[in-house]
């Protein structure tokens, strides 16, 4: 896996391309958790936390998802590329 360093609107750029089930890291308030993506466009995206997928035992219909705003999201992976925005 590689790690590529991006800017703000270049992991922008690629959030508003992504498919669903690509993996994201979000800093909520300095709680890291990772995420799989439902659905992106304008300024935020729809995402199920990882941990809500590991702990599901029925049906997918139960699953919880929650709205992000792309300025919580640092790290987004596509076919084993992490691309990770820089502090700025």
């Amino acid at each position: 896996m590689s790690i590529v360093h991006v800017s703000e609107k270049e992991l922008y750029a690629k959030l508003e391309k992504c498919m669903a089930g690509e993996r994201v890291l979000i800093d909520r308030e300095g709680k890291r958790f990772s995420a799989r993506i439902q659905n992106a466009r304008g300024m935020d995206a729809t995402v199920i936390p990882e941990r809500e997928l590991l702990d599901n035992h029925g049906d997918a219909d139960e699953i919880s998802s929650i709205t992000v705003p792309y300025d919580t999201i640092w790290e987004l992976e596509i076919k084993g590329v992490v691309y990770s925005r820089q502090a700025e």
